[in-house]
């Protein structure tokens, strides 16, 4: 199983406080630890830059919603990605899932 936070960390030199899984489903969340300051949207998004950088594509956010799942807080972060493939540019819907269950109500 691919560890993100490690691959982060070796390509792009960032430490997140996250571990978990790819973000790819609800049941597969990237889980974000508290560490003051409690800036956990500010992990997502970081997170979301480097994949993006990785993928060789950009990305725009287009919805982030509080998700409650088995008892967790989820943050959902719907993106849009562009990105060039044989002279055509592609672009899809994509989620991601953020287990914020150790951020949520705590004082930023």
């Amino acid at each position: 199983m691919i560890n993100l936070k490690e691959l982060l960390k070796k390509d792009f030199g960032i430490d997140f406080p996250i571990s978990g899984g790819i973000g790819n489903s609800k049941e597969n969340p990237i889980i974000i630890y508290y560490k003051f300051p409690n800036d956990y949207t500010n992990v997502e998004y970081g997170v979301l830059r480097c994949i993006a950088t990785g993928r060789r594509m950009k990305w725009k956010l287009i919805k982030q919603s509080l998700i409650n799942h088995n008892g967790r807080k989820l943050d959902q972060l719907k993106i849009e990605t562009k990105w060039v493939e044989k002279d055509q540019l592609i672009k899809q819907i994509e989620n991601y899932y953020f287990d914020i269950t150790d951020c949520f109500d705590k004082n930023l």
